[in-house]
């Protein structure tokens, strides 16, 4: 479940307690009740017969065990025995236990039953109270931080999917008056076969009772993941689920926590929504999850989506613009096979961006089919159709200049010291004088006679005749643009006769606009094209903060895929405090594609002394006094004697070159 055990009264469940002092020569206080008792494996609590220890978080244990009436296997939830002392917290661990019990959802983890804080039934106990525990649904799987751990960050699709089926788990709870308050992925599990459960309501409140840590603005949860209003101490509501979901969300799809830092730093980016938008980190995510993320996890109550059911429904909408069936559908084929299912729904994603980017392309959208073609890109950049959509989107960025630059050319703007309107013959000679009072009551607004001299010019239209190139000039920038204007009709009686004139009004706050001497030949200056941009794609086996040409890229969780214009670059990569660090020079030419492949993390020689005959790693087997090679990091292993299960865990291989894998007190670890 949760990780970092705090076992002293810095605990925030511990400030909900009041404590009260004696006045001087008060009464003794009556006897204090048995203490409860510490629970290890080999231990009966009630019914329950207690086995290996599976984790613990910041207020209790989670243990597997043995049902004996119901001979089924179930995970035990024991609180810490300082935290089991206090009566009102044991009140409330219950109060919202039971709770949460009565919450029956697909995607919610289920809760068996609640017991403890009554004498033992153990003969061991030695007069002992049972601690309170909670008895949980036994899921066999991994969490979801695991998974992006192992994984790196997951597809944007598959994320939409996730999102979705927790959204659906909270739109539940929230219509019981549940709120979770500490969604985060060490708290959602994905079983073996890809269902997925939102687990660890231990800190969740009722909306109609004060709560655990709210009655006295004591702070619970995981500061990264928590909401603006929890992290200053106000009340967690339903939209506060949906804040921590964005952050979960974010994690997923980026590799990131959206903040790090000390606390107090996380807490302040927090309150100040001071957000790095998820696309920002990763081109991959695509403009759609992250806005997606960006509106849940807005620093403003009232900004966020109305109700988890309206988030489950947009995600659904963006898993399915992906080519992506039904989210439940898709992570239990995503937990089969995640690499097969990866290579299969990837192409699928890919040839619906580049649809999607075609649409975006003719409905004049350029900013958005860029986006959808830089994920492309970053999915698939060799691919052929991704590298036609690069190509067209490129090629619509320069119509679109060259609309704008024929528009103002044709337009003829004139704006002379500051004046209302102007008028530009676009053929045919000077334009002629108004004649008299139809002009002005078009609104052309002529300058009178006698008018102040005209400013300098600022910028410069040039303006040269039909069928000729007319220089487009702004500051120091050039354009030239060719154009034939087509047959002007002869013009009503009363107006000023040129082949075309056109009356602009400019806003009061633009800039002085002259026009050139119409003798004076405009020079012309061709529109430049884009230059056609290479890809490089850095591929390092951990994270590390990415610097081309000391420009930063932020940080890359084993992929960056970086679009960039022809030329030469030093390319770095580094774990900042430690020696890990590489450095890398490469060329880049237009359309070539260069991938640099390295590694930071050296193998660790593993060698197996647990108990029992074999051991699995991850799933593949291993006799005992074997040595294997692995990554430092966490992996899932499994002791073995015959067909009989001896012990299970998860163990965090260390940063070394050798270590031993062996059993103390009944856990497993790798020591060097």
């Amino acid at each position: 479940m949760s990780s970092g055990r705090e076992p002293d009264d810095t605990d925030p469940a511990i400030a909900e307690t009041d404590t009260e002092i004696a006045p001087a020569g008060a009464a003794p206080a009556a006897a204090a009740a048995p203490a409860p008792r510490a629970i290890r494996p080999g231990d009966v609590l009630g019914r329950y017969e207690i086995g290996d220890e599976l984790g613990e978080g910041g207020m209790a244990t989670v243990f597997r065990a043995r049902d004996r009436e119901l001979r089924r296997d179930v995970a035990v939830k024991v609180l810490f025995p300082h935290l089991a002392r206090r009566a009102e917290v044991v009140r409330r661990f219950h109060r919202e236990a039971r709770a949460a019990a009565g919450l029956e959802h697909p995607n919610i983890l289920r809760i068996y039953d609640v017991g403890g804080n009554e004498p033992s039934s153990d003969p061991r106990a030695r007069g002992e109270v049972d601690p309170p525990y909670i008895v949980m649904e036994l899921i066999r799987g991994r969490t979801l931080l695991q998974e992006v751990e192992q994984r790196g960050p997951l597809l944007a699709e598959v994320v939409a999917c996730i999102g979705a089926l927790l959204a659906d788990a909270l739109a539940a709870a929230h219509a019981a008056g549940i709120i979770h308050r500490d969604i985060k992925p060490s708290n959602v599990l994905m079983a073996q076969g890809g269902r997925l459960l939102l687990a660890d309501f231990g800190v969740a409140r009722l909306e109609t009772e004060d709560s655990l840590v709210t009655r006295t603005g004591a702070l619970l949860g995981t500061p990264a993941y928590m909401s603006p209003e929890q992290a200053s101490g106000d009340t967690a509501t339903a939209r506060s689920d949906l804040y921590s979901l964005g952050a979960t969300l974010y994690q997923l799809s980026t590799g990131q926590l959206p903040y790090s830092g000390s606390p107090a730093k996380v807490m302040s980016a927090i309150a100040t929504g001071a957000l790095v938008a998820p696309i920002r980190r990763r081109a991959s995510v695509g403009p759609d999850l992250s806005g997606a993320i960006e509106h849940l996890m807005q620093a403003e109550i009232g900004a966020r989506p109305e109700s988890a059911a309206a988030v489950a429904a947009e995600l659904r909408r963006i898993a399915a613009a992906g080519g992506l069936g039904d989210p439940a559908e898709e992570l239990v084929a995503y937990g089969a096979d995640p690499e097969g299912f990866l290579r299969a729904r990837t192409a699928s994603v890919v040839g619906a961006l580049v649809k999607a980017a075609g649409r975006a392309i003719e409905d004049e959208r350029l900013p958005r089919a860029l986006a959808l073609a830089d994920r492309a890109t970053a999915l698939a950049p060799d691919a052929p159709e991704v590298v036609a959509l690069v190509q067209t989107v490129t090629e619509g960025g320069r119509v679109r200049r060259r609309r704008r630059a024929l528009a103002l050319a044709g337009a003829g703007l004139v704006l002379a010291g500051g004046a209302a309107a102007g008028v530009v013959a676009l053929a045919g000679g000077a334009a002629e004088p108004s004649a008299g009072g139809a002009d002005a009551a078009e609104g052309v607004g002529d300058a009178a006679a006698g008018a102040a001299p005209a400013a300098p010019a600022v910028d410069t239209v040039a303006v040269a005749p039909a069928d000729a190139s007319a220089l487009v000039r702004f500051g120091d920038a050039a354009v030239a643009v060719t154009q034939t204007p087509p047959p002007v009709p002869d013009a009503p009686a009363g107006r000023r006769r040129s082949d075309a004139a056109l009356a602009l009004a400019p806003p009061a706050d633009a800039p002085a606009l002259a026009v050139a001497d119409a003798a004076e030949p405009a020079t012309a200056v061709a529109i430049d094209a884009a230059p056609a941009l290479g890809t490089l794609r850095v591929n390092n086996d951990t994270w590390c903060n990415l610097k081309i040409n000391d420009d930063d890229h932020g940080r890359i969780t084993q992929t960056r895929t970086v679009r960039l214009p022809p030329g030469h670059y030093v390319v770095r990569c580094e774990q900042p405090a430690t020696a890990l660090r590489w450095r890398r020079e490469i060329d880049l030419q237009p359309n070539q594609v260069v991938e640099i492949n390295e590694s930071m993390i050296s193998d660790v020689e593993l060698v197996v002394a647990t108990p029992g005959e074999r051991v699995t790693i991850d799933g593949a087997p291993a006799l005992r006094g074997a040595t294997v090679r692995l990554k430092p990091g966490q992996h899932r292993v499994i002791v073995l004697r015959g067909d009989r299960q001896l012990m299970a865990g998860w163990v965090t291989v260390p940063r070394t070159r050798t270590c031993r894998l062996h059993d103390v007190d009944d856990k497993l670890v790798c020591d060097p």
